[in-house]
């Protein structure tokens, strides 16, 4: 069994063929799917999708790439989102220092204003915190103020994950001391200049490892289940299996 800890079904590059993915993604052994939202539209989407299917759960929140978005309107629907069922993170959230995607998918390197990230992300881990919800954090700070923040507002409470994880052993060390768990892809692994990042998949506790695609395309996690499992010489049995267990812990979600 597999799981995706951060994906996109909707909302990113356009629609697709959900059944047609869902459908594959079972077939391969996933069984737990998290489509996160990215903005409050897609937040909206992720929820109305995972009401569709049993295998999908939703993650609301507003991406670093448009928190100048989050205002008390976003706030109070999301806080509604949060509410129901189908919702178990919030997410996509966090810190985002090297650009931006605009809403028509276009790249700029002009990101959103580091002062207006900081309110973004910390509103959202008080909604997490209300709500009693985990949160799943993209970072691409220049630092640990991702982290820092984490911290001060009290992640450890509720339970988080770094999705996309690509950094060392020193920064994995510092997520676990807050009980963060590392996401990790088969993109990243795979990318020749991540050395550093697949030493320290090696040396990290498999309990404190996730899998994800950050795709519309979450079999894929069975390739990061395979890269892993290569690096700590174990199974790709026995890395789905762990990461699956660690993911529901993370949700509170019963094995």
């Amino acid at each position: 069994m597999f799981v995706e800890t951060h994906g996109h079904l909707v909302g990113v590059r356009g629609e697709r063929d959900l059944d047609a993915v869902v459908r594959r993604a079972e077939e391969a052994g996933v069984v737990l799917i998290l489509t996160a939202g990215i903005d409050l539209p897609s937040s909206v989407k992720a929820v109305e999708v995972a009401k569709r299917y049993e295998t999908v759960k939703a993650c609301v929140g507003i991406h670093p790439w448009y928190a100048d978005e989050y205002d008390e309107e976003a706030e109070r629907r999301l806080r509604e989102l949060a509410g129901e069922r189908e919702v178990v993170a919030i997410s996509e959230i966090g810190l985002d220092f090297f650009g931006r995607m605009t809403h028509s998918w276009s790249f700029t390197s002009e990101y959103i204003e580091e002062e207006v990230q900081y309110r973004t992300l910390r509103g959202q881990l008080g909604l997490a915190r209300e709500r009693g919800l985990p949160v799943i954090v993209h970072d691409r700070a220049k630092g640990f103020e991702t982290l820092e923040i984490l911290e001060e507002e009290g992640v450890s409470e509720i339970g988080g994950a770094i999705h996309g994880f690509s950094r060392d052993l020193d920064y994995a060390r510092r997520c676990i001391d807050l009980g963060v768990y590392l996401s990790v892809s088969d993109r990243a692994l795979s990318r020749p200049e991540n050395e550093g990042l697949r030493e320290a998949v090696k040396e990290i506790p498999l309990e404190w490892l996730l899998t994800e695609t950050d795709t519309g395309n979450p079999e894929g996690v069975v390739k990061a289940a395979e890269r892993i499992a290569e690096l700590k010489g174990l199974t790709t049995e026995e890395v789905g299996e762990a990461t699956t267990s660690n993911l529901r812990r993370l949700l509170k979600i019963p094995d």
